[in-house]
């Protein structure tokens, strides 16, 4: 194994890969600063109003990020400072967006979002810029997510396995279902399924007509999509 715990060729693929980007990104920068003028106590929504301000261009550039109060020039250390608390809180689940899955703390979207906070979308694609920004200019963020989060985001298709690391029992229920005839066992399963949304029981077709289509051995794989 390499340096980071993977065998070589693939620790050596992805440095490849990561100088390539690096790369691709310094040739993409624009001349001039994006100025961020933020106060701490007022962190999250001064940022999220600030950034959503600026045209796309703008953030391909420089980053100059001011705290209110304090003087003093960035020459990075604000900056790496400001994409850690903006980040560690638009994931807070208290906040509503973002919530912990398995053992590994990683983050999903809140499918209760829209409950928690009226503007969701809108702050979404304000925590897709900083997460953009984060990437473009080289600076960490204080989270991670789910494997089919990331499927998601490049288009890939999630797979059954992908949900062991988000809910095992979960998927240890759909993996017995995989596994045995499911017209034996007779489970009176439907094309429908139940979630909480806060402390309420919801219930959601899996397609139109859902709650009288029964799961036979014949449709069970499509159940399982």
């Amino acid at each position: 194994l390499g340096s980071m715990g993977v065998p070589v060729q693939y620790e050596r693929n992805f440095r490849a890969k990561l100088a390539y980007f690096r790369a691709q990104c310094s040739s993409h920068f624009l001349n001039g600063h994006a100025r961020l003028s933020i106060s701490r106590d007022g962190l999250l929504e001064e940022s999220f109003q600030q950034i959503q301000r600026l045209p796309a261009s703008d953030l391909r550039k420089r980053l100059c990020i001011t705290f209110l109060g304090e003087e003093g020039l960035d020459y990075g250390g604000i900056a790496r400072e400001w994409f850690l608390r903006v980040s560690r809180d638009f994931f807070n689940p208290m906040f509503g967006l973002f919530e912990y899955t398995g053992a590994h703390y990683s983050l999903q979207i809140n499918p209760a979002s829209d409950v928690a906070n009226v503007a969701h979308l809108d702050y979404f694609h304000f925590i897709g810029r900083v997460i953009g920004m984060a990437l473009f200019h080289g600076r960490c963020i204080d989270g991670g997510f789910t494997l089919a989060f990331y499927k998601r985001i490049l288009g890939r298709k999630a797979c059954l396995q992908d949900l062991e690391l988000v809910d095992h029992d979960f998927y240890q229920s759909l993996a017995f279902i995989r596994d045995n005839d499911v017209d034996v066992l007779d489970l009176e399963l439907y094309f429908n399924g139940n979630y909480y949304k806060f402390d309420s029981l919801q219930e959601e077709e899996l397609k139109p007509g859902g709650r009288e289509i029964k799961v036979t051995e014949a449709n069970k794989m499509e159940y399982l999509k």
